[in-house]
C-alpha cells in the first residue's frame, strides 16, 4: 500500500498549526522511519495516517484511494504502541487472535492464524502464557503479531522499542526489519533514536516543528544533509561546528557562509596535501573499540574518531576531508560551493 500526503496541514481548535504543508510519498512495501525530537510532529503524522486525527487541509491517499475523511477502522491499518496494551487476562494466543474474534472469525480459523503469526514473530513457544510471564521483548512481539492479525494495509509503530533495555532494542529493531521484509507490508516507524532509524529503515523522514527537514535514505542523510538541523541530528558523535570566519583562510567558502560542520571522521592527520589546520590535543578517550580525540581549534573544541597518533597537550596539525565538510548560512540552510 502506497501512502501519499498532498499538502496536508493540521491545525488545532485553538488555531495553532502543528503540521505544515506535509507533502510526501511512502512507496508500497517500504519501511519508513519518522525521526526527530519530541514535539517534532512524528506521532501526529502517524495519527493522521491511521485516521485517529484528521487533516485540516490537504489530501491523504492510500494507493489511489482518498482516505482523508475515513476513520481508523475504515483505513484498515495495524498499530503497535509504546506500551504494548496487551490484555493481561488473555493468553498470548488469545491476545493475537482477539482482533479476529471481534471480526467474528471462527475460533478454529482465528487460532490457526494466531499460531501462524506467533511463528512469524518467534513467540510460538509461549502461546499459553499470560503477558505478565513474558519479557518486554516477547510482549512487543505479541503486540506486532496482534497488529498483523487482520492483514492490515499498513503497519504503524509508535516508539515501539522505547520501553526496552539497550540490548533488547537492538534485537527487536532487527526483528522488526525481518518481519517487515518477510511480510512485505508498508511499515511506518516512529522513533527519536537516530541509531534505530538508521539501522531499520529504507528511508527516513526527519521532522522538526511540524515540518519535513529531509526525506531520504539513511546514508544520504548522513553524507548529504539538507540543512544544519539534519547535520546535527544525524551522526554520533555529533558533527563538529565552527564559525565560518575562523576557517576562511583554510577553506574556500561562499560569501553567505556562517557555520561550517565537520564530521568527526573527516578530521585527519596532516598529509601535506592541504593547508595545515593547527590544533592542540586536549583529551584522548577510548570506549571499547571507539576512540575519540578531542582538540582545540581557535577556541572551539573538535572531536576526531580517526586513529591519530596524538598525545594530550601537544600541538599538532590536521587536515579536513572535504567530503565530510558542510557549509550553512545564518538560517541553517546548506550552501554549495565548497572547493573540493
Amino acid at each position: 500500500m502506497e501512502v501519499s500526503f498532498k499538502h496536508v496541514t493540521l491545525t488545532y481548535d485553538n488555531g495553532v498549526e502543528v503540521l505544515h504543508d506535509m507533502d510526501f510519498v511512502i512507496p508500497d512495501g517500504q519501511l519508513v522511519a519518522l525521526l526527530g525530537p519530541s514535539g517534532g510532529g512524528k506521532s501526529t503524522t502517524l495519527n493522521l495516517i491511521s485516521g485517529l486525527l484528521h487533516a485540516t487541509t490537504g489530501e491523504i491517499d492510500f494507493d489511489d484511494v482518498n482516505v482523508t475523511d475515513k476513520d481508523a477502522l475504515q483505513r484498515g491499518v495495524g498499530m503497535v504502541f509504546q506500551n504494548y496494551a496487551l490484555y493481561p487476562h488473555m493468553t498470548v494466543l488469545e491476545n493475537i487472535a482477539f482482533p479476529l474474534k471481534m471480526a467474528k472469525v471462527s475460533k478454529a480459523e482465528r487460532n490457526a492464524r494466531a499460531a501462524e503469526l506467533a511463528k512469524l514473530v518467534r513467540i510460538d513457544d509461549q502461546l499459553n502464557k499470560k503477558p505478565a510471564a513474558l519479557s518486554g521483548g516477547q510482549q512487543q512481539r505479541v503486540a506486532i503479531a496482534r497488529a498483523l492479525a487482520k492483514n492490515p494495509s499498513i503497519l504503524l509503530l509508535d516508539e515501539p522499542l522505547s520501553n526496552l533495555d539497550a540490548r533488547l532494542r537492538v534485537e527487536m529493531r532487527e526483528e522488526i526489519r525481518r518481519i517487515q521484509q518477510e511480510t512485505g507490508i508498508t511499515t511506518i516507524f516512529v522513533t527519536h533514536d537516530q541509531s534505530e532509524a538508521m539501522h531499520v529503515a529504507d528511508k527516513i523522514m526527519v521532522l522538526q516543528d511540524g515540518r519535513i527537514q529531509q526525506y531520504a535514505a539513511p546514508q544520504d542523510l548522513y553524507s548529504n544533509p539538507a540543512n544544519r538541523f539534519v547535520a546535527r541530528f544525524i551522526g554520533e558523535p555529533v558533527i563538529n561546528e565552527i564559525e565560518a570566519e575562523s576557517v576562511k583562510d583554510l577553506l574556500k567558502l561562499p560569501a553567505s557562509a556562517k557555520y561550517v560542520g565537520i564530521r568527526p571522521e573527516a578530521i585527519l592527520a596532516h598529509s601535506g596535501r592541504n593547508k595545515k589546520v593547527p590544533v592542540k590535543i586536549t583529551n584522548v578517550s577510548s570506549f571499547g573499540r571507539d576512540r575519540n580525540i578531542l582538540m582545540e581549534f581557535n577556541g572551539t573544541e573538535l572531536v576526531s574518531t580517526n586513529e591519530l597518533d596524538f598525545e594530550v597537550g601537544k600541538n599538532e596539525h590536521v587536515n579536513f576531508d572535504l567530503r565530510g565538510v558542510f557549509v550553512f548560512d545564518e538560517d541553517g540552510n546548506r550552501l554549495e560551493g565548497l572547493a573540493k
